[in-house]
């Protein structure tokens, strides 16, 4: 009796092992694993404080949609640029997950999927420098079903999340 009783109790933590391990590397036990679809930005409904008219704005894919706040008259932008930007971000209830402004420096990257989310990549290309861009920027072209937290780990961006970026270029140089 006691041999079958560890052998039980050997074949459940077994079990719960293998449990673990599929549910950490994202399988499941006979289950089906796909992914629900990614959020439809055109579906969403925009919180007033993210001045979001989805109808008048220019649909670059289905995970894309930006229009010019400001048109600039500066160097047009290009991928693969050096660029310089001032941005805010919020969800599309409204919630704003970052802002970078004035006075502070701006943010200095490489437009390129190496160093920014594709939404921006897709989207900046195009505009002038000294412009400013709204941006709504669905999961697929954003950060996808992956979570951002702040320093304190607490959840900013949730999980399938529609972006809205106002981003203004202040700088933009040619890849050398």
């Amino acid at each position: 009796m006691t041999s079958i009783f560890v052998r039980s109790r050997s074949v459940i933590a077994t079990l719960a092992v293998a449990a673990t391990i599929a549910g950490i590397a994202g399988c499941s036990l006979g289950g089906d694993s796909k992914l629900p679809p990614y959020t439809n930005p055109s579906t969403q409904v925009y919180d007033t404080s993210t001045r979001v008219n989805i109808a008048t704005m220019t649909r670059v894919d289905s995970q894309l949609y930006v229009s010019d706040v400001t048109v600039g008259t500066g160097r047009t932008v290009a991928y693969g640029d050096s660029i310089a930007v001032y941005y805010s971000g919020k969800l599309a209830g409204g919630y704003a997950f970052q802002t970078l402004a004035r006075p502070t420096a701006p943010l200095a990257a490489s437009l390129d999927t190496l160093n920014l989310i594709k939404g921006w990549t897709l989207g900046l290309p195009g505009m002038k420098v000294g412009g400013t861009r709204r941006l709504v920027v669905g999961p697929g072209n954003g950060y996808g079903f992956s979570i951002r937290v702040d320093n304190n780990g607490i959840v900013i961006i949730p999980s399938n999340s529609v972006l809205v970026f106002e981003v203004e270029v202040t700088r933009a140089t040619p890849k050398l």
